[in-house]
This record gives structure tokens, sequence and C-alpha cells, in this order.
């Protein structure tokens, strides 16, 4: 395991129009890895995205993700954030508790601040069934059972506490919602706008519908895939429908999540 933030660079070249609602009228670059999630490199499509349609992800479920799921293995891993003045605040990492381990976690008080490179190492995730569309199970109340994977990010040369409590907070959906973007972006930038119908994913992707799990899970058939670069794409095709597994923070061994795409045009 190389334990990289590298992914490979490319900028794709613009449609002419937002990849999500087709607008011609203000357009900016669409990252298909977001900037928060991005280490080394970036992968683009150029003036992709309207500033519309880049605006109501942002609020509607990416910064959720970033603050809340992702925030411990953004910061521990350095990796970007937009510039916000001429200075930014300092990373912070979810309070921690020295609390005896006998201590009923109920009453855990999470009140101590440690510094990044002394936090523990050790990520989770949060792993749904397969997505719906591919179980034949309607998810539309959401996805259950699932668990909990947890990925060590390795040694990093300072010291870390022998007993301490970690928590932070987890928000089903918003995480889901990222990777779906990725995906749909990923689909069209390599295959073209007409390539798939992505009619649903765009319904789902512009907040017209609210059945994530409907589209995203762990991949429905286990794979051994490669950890070479912090995040990878892969396009599968399960029956009609075109699927994209997206292997977030691969080179740490992290979680995969199959994103049904749609059928052929």
């Amino acid at each position: 395991m190389l334990r990289s933030i590298e992914v490979q660079s490319r900028r794709y070249p613009s449609f002419g129009k937002c990849v999500f609602c087709l607008d011609t009228e203000n357009l900016t670059d669409e990252h298909v890895i977001p900037e928060a999630l991005s280490g080394i490199g970036q992968v683009i499509i150029e003036d992709g995205s309207c500033s519309k349609c880049n605006a109501y992800a942002n609020k509607a479920y990416e910064q959720d993700a970033f603050t809340a799921d992702f925030l411990p293995i953004r910061n521990m891993l350095g990796l970007r954030r937009k510039p916000r003045g001429k200075k930014q605040k300092p990373r912070r990492m979810p309070l921690v508790s020295y609390a005896d381990a006998a201590v009923d976690i109920a009453n855990v008080k999470y009140t101590e601040e440690l510094p990044i490179p002394n936090y523990p190492r050790q990520c989770s995730f949060v792993v749904h069934e397969p997505a719906g569309k591919l179980a034949g199970v309607d998810r539309s109340a959401g996805s259950a059972p699932f668990v909990l994977m947890y990925i060590d990010l390795g040694p990093n040369g300072a010291v870390q506490p022998y007993m301490v409590g970690t928590k932070h907070p987890i928000i089903f959906g918003a995480p889901e919602m990222v990777v779906a973007k990725m995906a749909y972006c990923y689909a069209v930038a390599e295959r073209g706008l007409e390539a798939f119908d992505t009619t649903e994913l765009l319904d789902l992707l512009k907040g017209r519908r609210m059945d994530v799990f409907n589209f995203v899970g762990k991949p429905i058939e286990n794979e051994r895939l490669a950890m070479l670069r912090l995040h990878k794409f892969y396009f599968r095709k399960r029956g009609n429908l075109n699927t994209v597994i997206v292997h977030l923070f691969a080179s740490f061994g992290g979680p995969m999540y199959e994103v049904v795409i749609g059928p052929d045009r």
C-alpha cells in the first residue's frame, strides 16, 4: 500500500454548457474530484458547471460531508482547502476524551483538543448495502443494515495518546451524494453527455428526488482493486445499467462505492 495523496491529473475540455442543467451562462470549472478531497493533482471538466448548480451542491450536501464525515481524514492528510481571505483558520480535529474506558459512554464528555499530528490515525466510514437499483430493493427510506469500516493512515512519527476517545458526526446521505456527483462527472467526462440516460441520477443531484441509497452503496460484487492513487474510478456494466465504482482513499485501503449512472442511450 503506497499511502499516496496523489491523483492522476486531467483536464477534460468544456462541453460549452453545464453538465447538470445544460445552461451556457456563468460557467466555472467542475472538479470531478472535489477540491476538498484532492491532494496532489486535480481532475477537472473545464467550464463544466454553472454557478447555480455549483452553489446548490455545495449547500445541499458537499459542505455537510466535508465538515463531518470527511473532516478527520481531510485534516490528517492535509487535503486542499479553498482560500478564504488572507489568513486561513488553523485545521482543527473533533474534540477527544481521556475518560476511563469503564465510564458509561453516554456520560463521556469530549472536551479536549489534540493537535493533528497527535490525533489517532484511524478513520471510520459508513458502508451501506448495494444500491437499491442494483439489489432490486427500494431504499427510498434509507439503507439498513450498515457497517463501520476503519482504515489506518499509518504512522507519522508523532506520539499518539495510549488511550483516548474520539467522536465525530456522521451525516447519512451527504457523503453518498458527494460520491454520486463524482461518479456522474467522471462518467460524462469520459464518455460524453449523450452516452447514458442519466435522467434519474440528475434528478437526484439536482434535488428533485431524495433516494440516494437507490443509487449509491457498496459494490454489488466483491472486487480487489489497485491501491495506487488517492481516488480511483472504474466503469462497470450490471445488466442494462452502467455503473461507476468510486474507490475513495484507495491508496489507504479506503471504502468502495458503486454508483448507478443509468442505461445506454
